[in-house]
């Protein structure tokens, strides 16, 4: 198989050749040329200005902005003739004039855009160097603008994009200052890896790993014992300097972006600066935030045995019948604070008509409700589009930030002040202190007093970023355009750790113990680093050419090229003496981590695009990847695309009918894509690694347990989407209906193997992933009037997902935090399967004698088939097998948003609604609450409404975690009055807004919009020791100068 080494060199001859066009004199038609200057203003039908209008004449390299006031001044070096001028602006319909340019040489032009709600002349760019319009697409792609972004509270772009856009579910994986998001298009697209998007910003393909620099490895004693904190690295993107963000769902419409979108794009558009004065813009807000629900917890007068500090777990042996007076104390006012935060961006823009720029300042801090926890972000921008010459530009922008995080561990974690809510019972005073005045270990059990993680637990993380683009367009000839852009994500991420000597013994099982105090073991530092380097360029060709006045082509060829290094490191000791906080004054070093990775990626495609009379496109591209991740023989892989856009709304037929003086647009769409997942495993995976171990005093080598077949190949997906757009009433309705189907071949995962192989599994490629679902996108404009207006957008989105063809017909993938997550043949991924109650024909649990629930028995003949079995009594045989099935999906039946916005002259309201229903959330935290004696079920056993021995006889039915996680929240409700101009201000706002108000929901615990296992992609729905989502509120001042 042919090797990519030359494909290597090639970002070295694709800049040199766009340096060399650069030099090439340009072709225009024989004529004599004047400098011109075309003005005038736009507005809209209510004659207001209409800033950020893009003014361009058609088929030539002359463009430009609307200032704030609407105004333009387009100074263009062109042949006597007429032209077209045409007016652009996201959410309005493309307006184009003909102007005539003769003798006089400055021409006043004024353009009138009215609201378009289908956006069909909108361009989206998908890939290619030349956008394209909606109307040619034939897939869906969606488009959020910067006023829906941040109208709400939400101070990371993804949070913001939550219930705006089809397809998509967006989940807060927990409450932190900087709560990782998790982001599914169209459901999961593979189970080994990641199933987030690709996201690029302006360009530049940007990394947005969970990767944690707080914490230890499984070396130290417990498997994460200091907690499962992670930001996503999308966190450091401050919302304020987006000018709007497209989503490509799936393969059909990111295929041309081939080996890195199989789970779907998310492009990210920087603002930037328009010719006219400068523009100073301005905004301030405060924020507050608390804990939006607390948990009810037990107030029983007694507890089981003797004195809290001989059964902690007392609940939890029946045998214990004697009853102890206790106080009952909610730990949940001990960890948790009102907490507040400040957002603060400046910008500046303008330029003239060959230089325009755009540059920002931004500080943002904010508190966590968890005490003494935040995250602060300090924001950097400058964005600069210059004219080089009449068929040359440059654009260029620079980003860097510098973030810094206070955090306290969360998850399973012994020490989380979360899990201390619900790990031990809450009768202990967590204030009393020793005779020193040290805070004492809670229980016999010697759990860490919650009080002295607030107090003493350090976790520190800072990060440095930059982000940088540069592009290139030339016209060197007519309809011809090449378009070379670079962009570069480096950034690097250090945390520190400190658990300070505690003065008294913790369980032994877990830190410095026992029955007396080690000094060898009490106390812990920790020193991570990990750095990024992602660096990653393209060139681009299209031309495009009317082939007569019906037919039109545009040609397209592209290049490029990625590469990406990473290095993570860990120092780590234990044994510290008092006042020491660092590593190297460890007394007993613990193993460390040195890991680095390299790997690059290079693909090239050709795509043709025709169109017949503005209403039917036919688009076909191809695009061939390779990847170092794979081995030569798999590394090489071909990637199709083809769809097809009829606009019957545009054809004379359809003005012959009736229907088109009600019925606006009639769109039909199909389209199809391949992409793939050459990242879908680790840099040298194919590889059998080898892992360093002392043996007798001298260093050696062991294998690791798993095999890897080194000719595995990557993941495929191929997707088919069937769509139409309709609108009514002068687009006062929209309707977007999308139907898909997509399947993913060549899974990578691992899959048992017989122990004699001298390995426990193989890595390899084995079975398929479907996603099947619909998606309805509904917009309605209920009234419109001068003064007043009513939009309202309704989302609504399916998707069911399923395993095929696996190597086995159950993969029982994680235990963590007890959830038994599985993966089934013709089931959806990651469902629950464990015990279950035993139940009678009525679905009623069957009670033993006292009144306890049993657990179902027989035979287990298969994952989803069982044999149940009875004795004569009509009980579970206890000599049978302990059954086990599907008990819980968090996979949701569907999700919907409705969004509601109303403006009555300067007065605007946004509401918005999330809902997510029919999903399963594995509840761990419920469940541990009740074992500690914490919980209303435990509260009723001890007050004798249930028997003795109920919770014992519950704990380990894996049923009884599952909880209702459907939910309808009130995500965002936001109120904004507009001054207009006021004395020296272009501008003046005021709005006030809150976020995550209120939830309806069945849940037991905090939130069901919950994930204790961050960006897992089949760990899902997982509830224990999470930070709960709070409660905020905030107001805002804008102003513009």
């Amino acid at each position: 198989m042919t090797k990519f080494h030359l494909w290597r060199w090639l970002p070295l001859s694709t800049a040199l050749l766009s340096l060399i066009c650069l030099l090439l004199p340009p072709q225009f038609a024989a004529g004599q040329s004047n400098k011109y200057v075309i003005s005038g203003v736009v507005t809209d039908l209510k004659k207001e200005p209409l800033p950020g209008v893009l003014v361009k004449v058609q088929n030539n390299n002359f463009a430009t902005s609307t200032n704030i006031d609407g105004r333009f001044s387009l100074p263009a070096t062109l042949n006597s003739a007429t032209y077209t001028l045409e007016f652009s602006l996201l959410g309005y319909k493309t307006q184009r004039k003909a102007v005539t340019l003769g003798s006089d040489l400055s021409v006043t032009v004024s353009g009138e855009l009215s609201e378009d709600v289908r956006g069909l002349d909108e361009v989206i760019v998908t890939g290619t160097s030349a956008g394209t319009t909606r109307k040619q697409l034939g897939s869906y792609v969606s488009s959020v603008s910067a006023d829906q972004l941040n109208k709400g509270v939400a101070t990371n772009a993804l949070a913001a994009l939550q219930g705006k856009t089809a397809g998509a579910q967006i989940t807060q994986n927990s409450g932190d200052p900087a709560g990782g998001m998790s982001v599914r298009l169209r459901g999961i697209s593979s189970v080994n890896s990641s199933s987030e998007p690709l996201y690029i910003v302006d360009g530049v393909i940007v990394n947005n790993s969970t990767t944690r620099v707080t914490n230890t490895t499984a070396n130290y004693d417990r498997n994460d014992f200091v907690g499962n904190i992670g930001q996503n690295r999308m966190v450091d993107i401050n919302p304020a300097d987006i000018d709007r963000i497209e989503v490509l769902n799936g393969a059909a419409a990111a295929a041309i972006y081939g080996s890195r979108a199989n789970a779907g794009v998310v492009q990210i558009f920087t603002k930037r600066g328009s010719a006219g004065a400068p523009v100073v813009s301005f905004s301030t807000s405060l924020t507050i935030s608390e804990l939006r629900k607390k948990i009810d917890v037990s107030h029983a007068p007694t507890k089981f045995g003797g004195s809290p500090d001989v059964q902690t777990q007392d609940i939890l042996t029946p045998a214990l019948i004697n009853t102890t007076p206790v106080t009952r104390y909610d730990y949940q006012n001990d960890i948790f604070q009102t907490a507040t935060g400040t957002d603060n961006n400046i910008s500046v823009s303008g330029g003239k008509e060959e230089t325009k720029y755009y540059t920002s300042l931004s500080y943002f801090s904010n508190e966590g409700i968890v005490q003494n926890t935040d995250f602060k972000r300090f924001n950097f921008r400058a964005n600069l589009d210059q004219k080089l010459t009449k068929w040359a530009s440059l654009t260029a922008g620079l980003n860097y930030i510098n973030s810094s995080a206070s955090e306290k561990p969360d998850g399973n974690s012994f020490f989380s002040p979360m899990n201390s809510v619900t790990i031990i019972g809450n009768f202990h005073d967590i204030y009393t202190r020793d005779v020193s005045g040290n805070l004492k270990a809670v229980g016999e059990r010697g759990r860490v007093n919650p009080l002295s993680v607030i107090d003493d637990i350090e976790q520190r993380q800072e990060t440095n970023r930059v982000l940088g683009n540069l592009g290139i367009k030339v016209f060197p000839i007519k309809n011809l355009t090449l378009d070379y852009t670079a962009g570069i994500d480096n950034y690097s991420q250090n945390g520190t750790t400190f658990i300070p000597a505690y003065p008294y013994n913790v369980s032994d099982a877990f830190f410095g113990g026992g029955p007396t105090l080690d000094p060898t073991r009490n106390g812990y530092s920790g020193k991570a680093s990990n750095n990024v380097l992602q660096f990653n360029n393209e060139i681009n060709g299209t031309y495009t050419v009317d082939i007569n006045s019906d037919w039109g082509s545009t040609t397209q060829l592209g290049y490029s090229y990625q590469y990406e290094k990473g290095t993570y490191s860990l120092l780590q000791g234990r044994g510290l003496v008092p006042l020491i906080e660092t590593v190297n004054g460890a007394s007993t070093p613990i193993a460390g981590i040195d890991t680095r990775t390299e790997l690059w990626i290079s693909g090239a495609f050709l795509q043709q695009n025709f169109k017949y009379k503005d209403h039917l496109f036919v688009t076909g591209a191809i695009r061939v990847d390779g990847s170092s991740v794979f081995g030569q023989d798999e590394r090489n892989q071909v990637y199709l695309k083809g769809n097809l856009s009829y606009v019957l709304s545009s054809t004379q037929y359809w003005e012959k009918l009736g229907a088109s003086d009600w019925w606006d647009l009639f769109k039909l769409r199909i389209a199809y894509g391949e992409s793939g997942n050459l990242t879908g495993i680790g840099a040298y995976d194919r590889f059998n690694g080898y892992n360093a171990q002392p043996y007798l005093g001298k260093s050696s080598l062991y294998s690791s347990i798993q095999l890897t077949n080194p000719q595995i190949k990557p993941e495929r997906q191929q997707e088919l989407e069937i769509g139409t757009d309709l609108s009514f009433l002068k687009n006062r309705i929209g309707v977007t209906f999308n139907w898909y189907k997509k399947r993913v071949n060549d899974l990578l995962f691992p899959t048992i193997i017989a122990p004699t192989t001298g390995y426990t599994s193989l890595q390899d490629n084995f079975g398929s992933l479907e996603n099947k679902g619909f998606e309805v996108v509904l917009n309605v404009v209920p009234v419109r009037t001068n003064d007043f207006s009513w939009n309202a957008s309704f989302i609504f989105n399916r998707n069911r997902n399923k395993a095929y063809d696996l190597s086995q017909p159950l993969l029982l993938l994680s235990t963590n935090a007890g959830a038994p997550v599985a993966i089934i043949e013709g089931q959806p991924v990651g469902v629950f399967y464990g015990t279950y109650f035993a139940t009678d024909g009525s679905g009623n649990w069957i009670l033993n004698p006292s009144g306890i629930p049993l657990t179902e028995r027989g035979i287990q003949n298969g994952p989803l088939d069982v044999t149940v079995q009875r004795d004569a009594n009509g009980l579970p045989l206890a000599t049978g097998t302990t059954l086990r099935k599907i008990i819980g999906d968090p996979n949701p039946d569907y999700t919907a948003s409705f969004v509601n916005d109303f403006s009555f002259k300067k007065l605007t309201l946004r509401i918005q609604l999330d809902a997510v229903q029919g999903v399963d959330v594995f509840n761990a935290d419920w469940r541990t609450r009740q074992g500690v004696g914490n919980g209303l079920v435990a509260e009723q056993e001890h007050n004798g409404q249930l028997p003795r021995g109920y919770i014992s006889g519950v704990y380990n039915i894996e049923e009884w975690r599952i909880d209702d996680g459907s939910f309808i929240k009130l995500r965002e409700i936001s109120l904004g009055y507009s001054f207009g101009k006021v004395k020296f201000f272009k501008d003046l706002s005021l709005n006030v807004s809150g976020r995550n108000l209120i939830s309806w929901d069945d849940y037991k615990g905090y939130d069901p919009e919950v994930n204790a296992a961050g960006q897992s992609t089949v760990l899902r729905g997982i509830d224990f020791g999470s930070v709960p989502i709070p409660r905020t509120f905030s107001i805002g001042l804008q102003a513009k100068f």
